[in-house]
């Protein structure tokens, strides 16, 4: 639901407080008179689903409750929340009475915890008069869609999976959301929001919704078709891909605030060079600092040396900026910040209690307060203070921020009052050539530290996205079987480009994750005792029905004394399964591929020990020699070479597999006259000395 996140015009809160309570009196007289009318309704529908009944009632419910917890902000006055499509998917099967009031329940809960757990001042009887108006925004449009299924010949439950049913649903379902959006419209108009934000607010929100309403099919004909753990599956994945959604947008926000971060350290660093007062470089150091953090109190203090006093030269109260004040250097939060020459974060009157540093009673009822030394020259000069009404408003990267604000005011403040002073204008310069020698230093360990954070996200990410795809996939495959004959050809040839590519994306983030495993040193093998033999041949089966495609044959060679082994047979059948499908991709047409695989004794061995040789050979293109030592970097495709599908990372899993076993891995290559590929792993893993450093031939 498009939701407005202030209140444009302060004066419209009466307006606003009575079409709430419009919405609310006659929202909740519909769904009281509904249930009366149809309190037969629930009963009839229980019995319709059988033994089940409660167990979907109560999954329809978490989902709808979920879902609306797990609201996140997309704009500024979008948020973005998939509980209406859990609506639905929910009115076909649970009817007008317990769809309604399951509705309003889910989304007055939610309601009700922001209300008691958010923090800071609200108007409270706005927000319980919100609450209320519940009834109409989401109970209303649902009783108005169930009695239009029903008129249009929509059966309630629906159990039976039908191209008819799907387009009943689909048209309540488009008219949920219009009702919905309407209502909400009274409300935006009631706020005083324009025409052209409304409609805007509007699109977006039923864009959003038209695109989840397939889905919303997709789980009410679940039930019928696999029952109810086909909808817990279902709603499973739809609350992945709403954290999943949830998790972008928190990214781009966090995007968005690092970049107005920057930029603001950036206009401060600016400040410097400019000719002006002290007075209005205080005040734009402050305007930066507003854009950025949620600071009701502001104050920057300088320290007086001639004196030892503090000159609040700038303090802020609320939005007025108040008049300056001395005070001796002694007891006080900034006094000790100045004293130590180090930053200082208070949570909580309770934690400055616990520290106890006696705090100075400037008049102000605040609970946290943040401060930290402006320094130049290893001489602290003054003190940048921020407080808040709230308990633990700020964070360790508020403390961060402050002090890349503290180091760049100071900075401006010195040079502000050096700027008479030529004779000292070359060392000002110097301090300004270190100090930018120092955040150039500091931004290159931030630049690593991301990057360290960026393997880190990507493995987590490949982590997240395998669930979704895999309901991808399997709901793909339900319905290539069961709809053959239910659908046009062109509709079912969807379906299985559907599940072709989420299958090739299933492989991708496969490999994806498994590099990222490796870069951060978590993969692990597995080994265990096969016999080679069979893992060989159970690749070669796979690998010939593409061979046979492309007009290659594959000729397979194993040593009859090689039986058993200890490795990891899932990395092994991976790395034979690479090296094969390079081989048969890049043979040319009536080509052949040469698959040997023999025991080597230890004193033959370049591992010092018992080892397995693979060798794959082909009369294919072949690699040029300037490219042979890169084949097996991540992503790296040899140009001008005709690409046949892939991304780059099947030579560079299969070297990082070789090296986990502790083998060796080289290639021999002629332009024009094909590849062999050779390979030496231990036979039995864990049973080798140190290996000495070797190089890809």
């Amino acid at each position: 639901m498009a939701l407005v996140a202030a209140e444009h015009d302060p004066s419209s809160r009466r307006r606003v407080f009575g079409v709430y309570l419009q919405h609310g009196v006659i929202g909740a007289l519909v769904l009281v008179a509904v249930t009366v009318v149809r309190r037969a309704e629930p009963a009839g529908v229980i019995r319709a689903l059988g033994g089940s009944a409660p167990i979907l009632i109560g999954l329809f419910f978490l989902l709808a409750l979920t879902l609306a917890l797990l609201k996140f902000p997309l704009t500024d006055e979008i948020f973005v929340s998939l509980a209406m499509t859990a609506y639905i998917a929910m009115f076909p099967l649970l009817g007008m009475v317990m769809s309604a009031w399951i509705a309003v329940a889910a989304a007055a809960i939610q309601r009700t915890l922001h209300l008691l757990f958010t923090k800071g001042q609200k108007d409270r009887a706005m927000e319980w008069a919100r609450t209320l108006a519940l009834f109409a925004t989401y109970g209303v449009p649902i009783v108005v869609a169930v009695r239009v299924y029903e008129a249009i010949g929509g059966a309630i439950p629906q159990l039976a999976p039908s191209i008819d049913a799907a387009w009943r649903m689909a048209v309540c379902g488009v008219l949920i959301i219009v009702i919905n959006n309407l209502i909400v419209a009274r409300v935006e108009r009631a706020y005083g929001y324009s025409v052209g934000t409304t409609l805007k607010t509007a699109a977006v929100d039923t864009t959003i919704y038209l695109i989840t309403i397939p889905y919303a099919l997709l789980m009410t004909f679940a039930y019928g078709s696999i029952g109810w753990g086909g909808m817990l599956a279902s709603a499973f994945t739809i609350v992945l891909a709403n954290l999943v959604g949830q998790k972008l947008a928190q990214i781009r926000g966090d995007r968005e605030q690092l970049i107005q971060r920057l930029t603001s350290l950036t206009n401060i660093g600016k400040t410097i060079s400019v000719d002006i007062s002290t007075d209005v470089l205080l005040q734009r150091v402050y305007e930066e600092c507003r854009k950025v953090m949620d600071a009701p109190v502001f104050s920057i203090a300088l320290h007086d040396a001639s004196t030892n006093e503090l000159s609040f030269d700038f303090n802020v109260v609320r939005g007025e900026v108040v008049k300056k004040e001395r005070l001796p250097l002694g007891d006080g939060l900034n006094s000790w910040v100045i004293t130590n020459a180090r930053p200082l974060l208070i949570g909580s009157v309770q934690e400055e209690r616990k520290l106890g540093i006696a705090a100075h009673d400037d008049g102000v009822p605040s609970q946290a307060w943040l401060g930290v030394p402006m320094i130049v020259r290893d001489h602290v000069i003054g003190v940048i203070s921020v407080q808040s009404f709230e308990k633990h408003a700020f964070t360790q990267g508020d403390l961060t921020l402050m002090t890349a604000v503290a180091n760049q005011a100071a900075a401006a403040i010195e040079n502000a009052h050096l700027y008479n002073d030529l004779g000292a204008l070359n060392f000002a310069l110097e301090q300004r050539v270190a100090e930018r020698t120092n955040e150039l230093r500091e931004t290159n360990l931030r630049l690593i530290a991301a990057d360290r954070s960026k393997n880190q996200f990507l493995a987590s990410m490949s982590h997240e996205l395998r669930t979704p795809l895999n309901a991808i996939i399997g709901f793909s495959t339900i319905l290539l079987n069961t709809s053959n004959e239910l659908l046009p050809p062109r509709l079912y040839k969807f379906l299985d480009n559907i599940k072709t590519a989420g299958s090739h994306l299933l492989e991708l983030i496969n490999d994806i994750l498994d590099l990222a495993k490796i870069e951060a040193g978590k993969l692990e093998l597995q080994p265990e005792r096969f016999e080679l033999a069979e893992t060989v041949a159970a690749v070669d089966r796979v690998i010939k029905g593409m061979a046979a495609e492309r007009g290659v044959t594959i000729v397979t060679r194993i040593d009859p004394e090689l039986t058993d082994v200890y490795l990891d047979e899932a990395r092994v059948k991976q790395i034979l399964l690479n090296l094969l499908s390079n081989a048969v991709k890049f043979s040319h047409a009536n080509g052949f591929v040469q698959l040997n695989v023999g025991a080597v004794a230890d004193a033959d061995s370049p591992l010092a020990c018992e080892s397995v040789r693979i060798e794959v050979a082909d009369s294919g293109i072949g690699i040029a020699d300037a490219d042979r030592r890169r084949i097996f970097d991540e992503f790296y495709q040899v140009a001008g070479r005709p690409q046949r599908g892939g991304t780059g990372l099947g030579l560079s899993l299969t070297r990082n597999f070789v090296e986990l076993h502790r083998g060796t891995i080289d290639v021999e290559s002629e332009q024009g006259r094909g590849s062999t590929f050779r390979i030496h792993l231990p036979r039995y893993y864990g049973s080798m000395v140190p290996l000495r450093p070797h190089a890809v031939e």
